[in-house]
């Protein structure tokens, strides 16, 4: 064999097994369409992708980053209509001992940006009654895990709606500590949470203008081993609800929520998975052994 034909001959060789290597590691990108697990995500709060609102105005609506969760605020309910928040079982415990801050604070940054915001009085009860709380969407203990500032950040009245206090102080609590005892079995956790509104946006008491939601939404979602990932969705009324509620009961799909507030939750998924989480209505997650 000529020196020319061997050198040819090599060089298909060669040829042939890099594009082996490159059909390859096409196919393996091809399959890693899923979110990286880990705190080098640029976002690492939606890494499913940042919900997305069929109503979405840039002059009413933005995304909001904190230092501990993301918001995505609407002006126009003076509220935020999604919070996303990852929380592992180590931060679901750190600065336990933390003290609240003793009021709320707007957010200045959405005041500049010529959004229409609120401030703590704007939730205060009226004539006596002593019936609706400051209800944080972002609870104040899985934000201070990440420090002092996101603490404080949970803090701003951007992270809030008008609730029940019969509702915040007892069966959304339970909820609340459920969905930490989750960050506390499962490694990790991503919580999202928001209001839901009626046809008809009331403002939650006479004489002030920030609208009461008919109910709340919490989506928790975990990461399993195989790649695929585990959602829990709840919705829960706005109404009295006890402490010691089986929050069973309030179990949905997450197209359920989808459907009552305009939003698309893991929309960087493939639309097969994406499908297949959404319209599947899970048992509540079994508490694992320490």
């Amino acid at each position: 064999m000529s020196l020319t034909k061997h050198k040819t001959g090599l060089r298909k060789v060669i040829l042939s097994a890099l594009l082996l290597i490159i059909s390859q590691t096409l196919a393996c990108e091809s399959e890693t369409t899923w979110p990286v697990w880990d705190n080098n995500t640029p976002n690492p709060h939606t890494v499913f992708g940042v919900p997305e609102y069929n109503a979405n105005d840039p002059c009413h609506n933005i995304v909001r980053q904190y230092d501990a969760f993301t918001v995505y605020y609407d002006d126009e309910v003076l509220s935020p209509r999604w919070t996303a928040i990852k929380v592992t079982r180590y931060i679901v415990d750190e600065n336990s001992k933390m003290k609240r801050p003793g009021s709320f604070k707007t957010d200045k940054f959405l005041k500049q940006k010529g959004y229409k915001v609120t401030k703590h009085g704007n939730y205060n009860n009226l004539f006596g009654q002593n019936k609706w709380d400051r209800g944080h969407m972002v609870q104040f203990d899985d934000a201070r895990g990440y420090g002092k500032q996101a603490g404080k950040d949970s803090f701003y009245t951007s992270n809030i709606c008008p609730q029940l206090k019969s509702l915040n102080g007892r069966g959304w609590l339970t909820l609340e500590k459920t969905c930490s005892e989750f960050a506390r079995d499962y490694k990790v956790v991503w919580i999202y949470t928001g209001p839901i509104y009626g046809e008809k946006k009331k403002p939650f008491a006479k004489g002030r203008k920030v609208p009461a939601p008919v109910a709340f939404y919490k989506i928790v979602a975990s990461p399993l081993d195989n790649n695929n990932v585990n959602v829990l969705a709840f919705r829960m009324p706005q109404e009295p609800i006890p402490a010691d509620v089986n929050i069973s009961k309030f179990l949905v799909t997450v197209r359920d929520i989808e459907k009552e507030t305009g939003l698309d939750f893991f929309c960087d998924l493939p639309d097969n998975v994406e499908n297949q989480i959404e319209t599947n209505k899970a048992a509540l997650w079994p508490d694992l052994p320490d």
